[in-house]
């Protein structure tokens, strides 16, 4: 079973409780969710990784017809994430439906984080 919150903003409130928590030194520079097409919602955030890089990543989240999706650049590139998300969300979330792996709900919120997480651990990544 799958937790899904009430409206828009709870999730964006939810995502914004997250990524402060771990990420506390990166800052929102954008959101938006009232009055959206298809009741779509995106926050975004820059920051960096201290230790690591020198240049800012962005990150956002989107919601888009239903589906949460997880965008990050660095030095205004995309970073692709290839099948490494795609196949963690089936094993680490069974009761999201597999057609649809990116149904926006609590825990894929959750598991974008800890996976954000483990990828800037990792120095050799981009």
């Amino acid at each position: 079973m799958v937790t899904r919150l009430k409206d828009n903003l709870s999730y964006i409130e939810y995502i914004r409780k997250k990524v402060k928590d771990k990420f506390p030194e990166w800052k929102e520079f954008s959101v938006a969710f009232e009055g959206q097409p298809n009741n779509n919602f995106q926050i975004n955030y820059t920051g960096k990784i201290e230790g690591y890089y020198e240049s800012v990543f962005k990150l956002s989240f989107t919601k888009d017809r239903g589906l949460l999706e997880l965008r990050l650049s660095y030095q205004n590139n995309p970073v692709f994430f290839g099948h490494l998300i795609s196949n963690g969300i089936i094993e680490n979330i069974p009761s999201q439906n597999k057609k649809w792996p990116l149904g926006l709900c609590v825990e894929l919120i959750d598991y974008y984080i800890e996976f954000l997480e483990l990828f800037f651990r990792k120095k050799e990544i981009l």
